[in-house]
């Protein structure tokens, strides 16, 4: 009797390993066509992004092209070196201040 049972679970299992191998050679086609739509929606993708990339470069290069400020004239330039100078000697009076309350506070 337990025989019969080995032998019953034996021949079931040999079926489904058939039935399964006859599923896996059938659904080996379908693999190949996955990968190549998969490839495929990986190169339309890296398409795009190199576009949108290279679309978004020309336009930060096109605002910095038209807001870039134009050549300073002679007036401005004056007047920045005059701000410079007027910033150091600012700081040149409060180092003399500090210095002379130095010594001051020394003697």
């Amino acid at each position: 009797m337990v025989h019969y049972f080995f032998q019953a679970a034996l021949e079931e299992t040999a079926e489904a390993a058939e039935q399964v191998a006859e599923t896996v050679a059938a659904a080996a086609p379908n693999n190949d066509a996955l990968i190549g739509q998969a490839l495929q929606i990986t190169l339309i993708g890296m398409i795009i992004l190199f576009v949108s990339l290279l679309i978004l470069w020309g336009v930060m290069e096109l605002l910095v092209r038209l807001v870039k400020d134009g050549p300073k004239d002679e007036a401005e330039e004056e007047a920045e070196a005059i701000e410079t100078a007027d910033a150091d000697d600012d700081e040149k009076l409060k180092a003399a201040a500090a210095a002379a309350a130095y010594v001051i506070a020394k003697k």
